[in-house]
């Protein structure tokens, strides 16, 4: 491990749980000026799970399956925290995550902040941070989150690189996203698209995504989000009020073809031709 990935590490490390105490002691204080739209309306959060399939043209296809959580607290007003972790099994890789953010939100127009940290899977360790964007356009919404990336393998290799996310959303109705994006991490591309739609105003939601990336790494869950804490309201403004997405999810995705590739194996999994 070089001197600059550790100091990375810690960076991330230090800065999530100052971020969280900061967060606790914000919550405990009460720190919502009167008359301001706050970033986070009240302490919240969702769980979340899906199953589902994952293929590559090197891998044989298999069930899949990820599940996770995020908590979003009110840090005064415009400005907010939200730590979220997740695990995902994609052709038989398990991986772990964690991931903070700090950002300033008006709900009626943007979010704007820092996020990072980190996912551990089998063969390779990921730790990612940089800057996160949200603009709202009435029923559009435009996302992005891209930033440094250092890959760290378990035998000892491993390198500083960067990634970008990309996805824009469309509320036909105030209880339906539907979405379609596409990333960039390291060198490896992908696309994807999902929908979520909230049953009859309750706190739950059902959601589908789909993977598309190099390879032919092809995976689509579906499942469950469960919402809890603040007011009852529709799935846009938990979307623009509450909680961001749980972005643990988007490295994990990519993580799993890093890993592959990263011990000479083709993204997906399987086992590299002789040279």
């Amino acid at each position: 491990m070089t001197r600059r990935t550790a100091w990375l590490k810690g960076a991330l490390l230090t800065g999530f749980l100052v971020m969280t105490a900061f967060g606790g002691a914000a919550v405990a204080a009460d720190a919502v000026e009167p008359g301001c739209v706050p970033a986070v309306s009240a302490v919240n959060g969702k769980v979340e799970g899906a199953g589902g399939y994952a293929d590559s043209e090197n891998e044989k296809g298999d069930l899949a399956w990820e599940a996770g959580g995020s908590l979003s607290l009110p840090l005064g007003c415009l400005l907010g925290f939200q730590a979220d972790i997740g695990a995902s099994n994609k052709l038989d890789d398990t991986q772990y995550g964690a991931i903070g953010h700090l950002f300033i939100r008006d709900p009626q127009t943007y979010l704007f902040g820092v996020t990072g940290g980190g996912v551990d899977g089998d063969d390779t360790k990921l730790y990612a941070v940089g800057p996160e964007a949200e603009v709202y356009l009435g029923n559009l919404t435009l996302e992005a989150w891209g930033g440094y990336l250092n890959i760290d393998q378990d035998d000892g290799g491993g390198k500083d690189s960067g990634f970008i996310i990309g996805d824009v959303a469309y509320y036909p109705t105030d209880d339906l996203r539907l979405s379609v994006g596409g990333k960039l991490v390291d060198d490896q591309q992908g696309l994807r698209a999902g929908f979520e739609y909230q049953i009859g105003g309750m706190p739950m939601s059902v959601y589908s995504k789909a993977d598309y990336g190099d390879d032919d790494f092809f995976s689509i869950l579906g499942g469950l989000r469960f919402y809890f804490g603040g007011e009852d309201k529709s799935l846009i403004r938990r979307h623009r009020e509450d909680d961001p997405r749980n972005r643990t999810f988007d490295l994990i995705t990519q993580g799993e073809r890093d890993r592959n590739r990263g011990n000479g194996q083709p993204a997906g999994g399987g086992t590299a031709p002789p040279p």
